[in-house]
């Protein structure tokens, strides 16, 4: 199939080219829903779950004018008709339902506008109605349960017909997307491994308390930072986060030799010939910058108009992928095997180009895959995979070198690829875990965050809807006030309704970024929310400080809350307290706990002014409340923070 330079017979390339480009540039201003005339998005599929208690948004696409029905089965009154608009677009809500175990139809249908059209009918198998939930935010929400190192036995109990979960496929992009790749999934023994472990145990705690039906929708990603999960008219709005995006669209400026490098109209016949897959030093090129690739393709001709999945095993660093000058994908990590889905509408039969830009930061660079990992055909036909190892085509870019910005920390990308494609599906409330990742920036967090959950609260148009969150674990970030203050700009939030904070200073690893124990992290979401949403008398909130009196030599700290009265987990006297004088600076204090309060004293203090309490990247301190809560990190001063700021 691949050839390293097609014989360039300018007549046939010219029109075909043509018929490519006419193709996708009607994929591209018109939905590619509408070429589809009848779609749901990914979200509306086999074993999903709807929210219970109130109206839910059905949305999707037909051809422009049609009249669309949608229904439930065996549902009385759920039923509803609407007409698409010009783009094909269409939206229902159906009326409000009780939880029900009972798998059901979700019923779609069109009613053609023109009589030389057949009526168009989706369903949507084994459908439940109950409580559904997002779970967010970067890696320890994105953690498996086999990446938490659970037994069999464990697993054995994860037969769970009532939890189902959605997940999002990593999808970084510049603009707003209407659909995210992703399935639902019934949780049982074969599935549980590969679910958040977060998400998992919380549904599960949800689950057994309610006795109904729990959908949770998967969408995180490793290392992400929180900017990546806000819009962007959000960051520009404020002065905070306005730098983040200056550095962005400094880093994005594009390469001026992409129109004509991934033309298939170019004469590439004074370029390189080498072997692929290889490094750029086995070409002759020990270089850190950026290598442009061109392979001349026969496609066949039963691909045409068939999704494709192009695989290229690992390339050190980053690649950017186009078929015929058209934009297929891009990954900016050297560990991670190119699996890029080449659309439909872009696939004719006949001669093809396929251009692949390199891009290397330091060290090695190029092609690091073995060569069967280089593979292209159909998606829903594995077997008819054709080989892309050989010769191709290279040519040095002579640009000057930009380092690309993580896929992952682009500003507003991931909320465009992975949340605003969810909206407006009926949910009950959010769950996040993320931080790590804007350690150092806790100034910046403090407004960032808010915002982040005020911008996804006015995109649903629910309302405050919950949105509890996780602080993050003790670790060794080596640079403790950085971390103690971003723990504390993640409790800025709270100032909001509806929200809620999960300490976790008990259940981290100093050594490990990842902590195992993520089923404590599950359960005190759950328990925010069985508090809170669903009236149970549970106790959710470990006890906070309420004051601070000076009484002599030593400072009283007084607590409030219904976790009182205070206690350790060891038994001993509190751990991990310290006292700062007038001049501000911190010595060790001895603690001593009195019902609902602790008395500190420290002799390197005689006049105490402020406390503070774990107060660093990775202490594990034993202060709880009598509810078995741990107490979280906090300080009295309103001193300025080593990281107010952020970097610029």
């Amino acid at each position: 199939m691949p050839t390293a330079r097609a014989e360039h017979e300018s007549s046939r390339s010219f029109a075909m080219w043509k018929r490519i480009a006419a193709a996708a540039c009607a994929m591209l201003i018109a939905p590619s829903h509408v070429l589809a005339t009848l779609k749901l998005p990914s979200v509306f599929s086999d074993h999903m779950v709807l929210q219970q208690g109130q109206e839910v948004p059905v949305w999707g696409w037909a051809l422009p004018g049609e009249q669309v029905r949608v229904s439930i089965e065996g549902v009385d009154g759920a039923m509803v008709r609407t007409r698409t608009d010009a783009s094909g677009r269409w939206m229902v809500r159906l009326p409000a339902m009780p939880a029900s175990q009972i798998p059901r139809d979700l019923l779609v249908r069109t009613m053609p506008v023109s009589r030389n059209l057949e009526p168009r009918e989706l369903i949507v198998s084994d459908v439940l109605v109950g409580e559904v939930w997002v779970c967010s935010g970067q890696s320890n929400m994105q953690w498996t349960l086999d990446w938490c190192g659970l037994s069999d036995l464990d697993l054995s109990k994860a037969d769970h017909q009532q939890l189902r979960m959605f997940t999002a496929t990593m999808t970084s992009v510049p603009e707003p997307r209407d659909d995210v790749e992703g399935t639902w999934v019934v949780c049982n023994q074969a599935s549980a491994p590969n679910l958040s472990a977060v998400a998992y145990f919380f549904g599960c705690a949800l689950q057994r308390a309610l006795d109904v039906p729990v959908g949770l929708i998967h969408a995180s990603w490793g290392g992400s930072t929180a900017e990546a999960w806000t819009t962007r008219p959000t960051l520009e709005s404020m002065p905070e986060t306005v730098p983040i995006l200056k550095r962005f669209d400094r880093m994005s400026v594009p390469d001026p030799d992409t129109e004509d490098f991934t033309s298939i109209l170019l004469d590439d016949a004074r370029w390189e010939t080498v072997a692929v897959p290889s490094m750029f030093a086995e070409q002759g090129h020990d270089i850190d910058g950026t290598i442009w690739y061109r392979l001349h393709l026969d496609v066949p001709g039963n691909w045409e108009g068939r999704d494709l999945e192009l695989t290229l095993g690992q390339i050190d660093d980053a690649d950017i992928v186009w078929l015929n000058g058209f934009r297929i994908g891009e990954t900016v990590h050297p560990g991670t095997d190119r699996r890029y889905r080449i659309p439909a509408a872009l696939v004719r039969s006949g001669p093809g180009l396929l251009t692949v830009r390199v891009s290397d930061f330091g060290g090695p660079g190029g092609f690091s895959g073995p060569p069967e990992k280089l593979r292209v055909g159909p998606l829903d036909e594995p077997g008819d995979r054709r080989s892309l190892s050989g010769p191709w085509l290279m040519k040095v870019s002579e640009r000057p070198f930009v380092r690309p910005m993580h896929m992952n920390h682009r500003p507003a990308h991931l909320y465009n690829g992975m949340i605003r494609p969810l909206i407006p599906y009926g949910i009950r409330g959010v769950i996040w875990y993320q931080g790590e990742s804007n350690v150092g920036r806790a100034g910046q967090y403090s407004k960032l965050f808010p915002a982040m959950i005020d911008d996804w609260r006015d995109a649903w148009n629910e309302g405050d809807f919950p949105f509890y969150f996780v602080q993050i674990a003790p670790y060794d970030y080596g640079r403790p006030l950085e971390c103690a203050e971003l723990r504390e700009a993640q409790g800025a939030a709270l100032q909001l309704p509806a929200t809620g904070m999960v300490i976790t200073m008990d259940v981290g690893d100093p050594k490990d970024i990842h902590p195992v124990a993520k089923e404590p992290v599950g359960d005190r979401l759950a328990l925010l929310a069985l508090e809170d949403v669903y009236g149970h008398d549970v106790v959710a909130r470990a006890p906070v400080v309420r004051d601070a009196v000076t009484e002599g030599a030593a400072l009283v700290l007084r607590f409030r809350g219904a976790c009182l009265p205070l206690e350790t987990f060891d038994g001993s006297d509190p751990t991990h307290f310290e006292l700062a004088g007038e001049d501000r600076i911190y010595h060790p204090a001895t603690a001593v706990v009195d019902g609902d309060s602790i008395r500190l004293s420290s002799e390197a203090v005689p006049v105490p002014v402020a406390a503070r309490y774990a107060w660093d990247d990775d202490a594990e301190p034993n202060l709880a409340g009598a509810c078995g809560l741990p107490v979280g990190p906090f300080r009295t001063d309103g001193w300025p923070r080593s990281t107010e700021d952020g970097p610029r």
